[in-house]
């Protein structure tokens, strides 16, 4: 599942791009976090799905790679029980059948291209939103060192339930070329264990901090204004200037309760 949790709900999925930025950098590294939904039709992404085949692809390789070094493994093991033997040639061989099918799913597989074009950045499939949740934070693997810059986009994108079936697939049950299990999953996840804010200030970004490039020319301003919210999706009733206060200081902690969504 997801490694943030947004206004109480923990999501199906999360997309993470980090981006890579100049070492001597003074400001912590940014990294985009996409939480995915199902969606209500169980329509697949299509950016992701195009994801979801590379993985596959890689997966398949390595998949048949293992099970190639494994049958070479099974035969030299068999000519050394049987050494001297007559029939040696053929005991615990593959039926001949067997192997040509194998051979040919081998050569499928070596064919598929490993590497296929991908927009990470895609605002019909991946980046539906413009507007984020904010707070420096840490890695979410081992050091678990703390120097990012987190991005939480404020509106899900969507995916299917088969696509999720396929991503736990091919993190769970990945062996690489030598046969070895490469996922670090536990009881089902590889998100991290929730954390506590230790002090953490969360912001959040809306209308009226910055418009996209697209709403800045239709609108003719770099923000909208404050009566002018709901236009852009931001709720009035939900959306106060209590709210708007309460999520724009940086100064204390104790000035923002961070009570409607929680972070890992």
């Amino acid at each position: 599942p997801s490694e943030h949790w947004m206004e109480g709900k923990q999501y199906a999925a999360e997309y993470q791009i980090n981006v890579i930025q100049n070492r001597d950098s003074q400001r912590g590294a940014p990294v985009i976090s996409v939480l995915f939904d199902f969606h209500p039709d169980d329509t697949p992404n299509f950016r992701i799905q195009q994801l979801l085949d590379h993985f596959q692809a890689q997966y398949d390789a390595d998949q048949v790679a293992c099970e190639a070094k494994q049958r070479q493994q099974r035969k030299l093991n068999a000519r050394l029980l049987l050494r001297g033997k007559a029939d040696e040639s053929t005991w615990l061989d593959e039926p001949a059948e067997e192997e040509a099918k194998f051979e040919e799913y081998r050569r499928r597989v070596e064919e598929q291209p490993l590497y296929r074009k991908f927009n990470v950045w895609d605002p019909e499939w991946i980046l539906v939103t413009t507007w984020f949740f904010g707070y420096e934070g840490s890695l979410t693997e081992p050091p678990c060192t703390e120097f990012l810059e987190w991005r939480i986009m404020d509106k899900p994108a969507l995916i299917s339930r088969g696509q999720l079936v396929q991503m736990k697939k091919i993190l769970f049950n990945h062996v690489d070329k030598n046969c070895k299990r490469t996922s670090v999953h536990y009881q089902g996840s590889v998100a991290r264990p929730l954390q506590p804010y230790s002090g953490r200030l969360v912001h959040r970004c809306m209308c009226r901090d910055f418009l996209g490039d697209d709403d800045r020319k239709e609108y003719g301003m770099n923000r909208c204004l404050w009566v002018d919210r709901d236009k852009f999706g931001f709720d009035r009733d939900q959306y106060t200037l209590e709210w708007y206060k309460k999520t724009h200081k940086y100064e204390d902690p104790s000035d923002q309760p961070l009570t409607d969504w929680a972070s890992f």
